[in-house]
């Protein structure tokens, strides 16, 4: 059995990129993740203590897309999962980071990590 929660579109704003004019302004980045739980215990109780907090997963992505200094989406998706792993019991994460638009015949370009 496979318990997840997920966070979808997740609309994050910052500046990050490998070139000088992809970090003049800040851009959205789209962001999904989907969280594996360890064990089903959040299904036999209603306790939010016993499963991950969507709010505070928001908040914790949202808090390294305010104060990186990553050029690359690769580390910044790895600072994501490290804080996330940190913060919170899981077994498996997936985590998606789409920049739009940078490329002129594509709507998305971006990274997958899985853990």
């Amino acid at each position: 059995m496979i318990n997840c929660i997920f966070l979808q579109k997740l609309k994050v704003n910052t500046k990050i990129g490998y070139f000088e004019w992809e970090r003049a302004t800040e851009q959205e980045l789209i962001v999904d993740i989907d969280i594996e739980l360890s064990g089903n215990q959040i299904f036999d109780s209603d306790d939010i203590s016993k499963t991950v907090d969507y709010a505070q997963v928001r908040e914790s992505i949202l808090s390294i897309a305010n104060n990186h200094k990553f050029h690359l989406l690769e580390p910044f998706g790895e600072a994501i999962i490290k804080k996330l792993k940190y913060d919170f019991p899981f077994k498996k994460i997936k985590l998606r980071i789409a920049k739009q638009k940078i490329l002129p015949d594509t709507d998305q370009v971006g990274i997958i990590l899985e853990r």
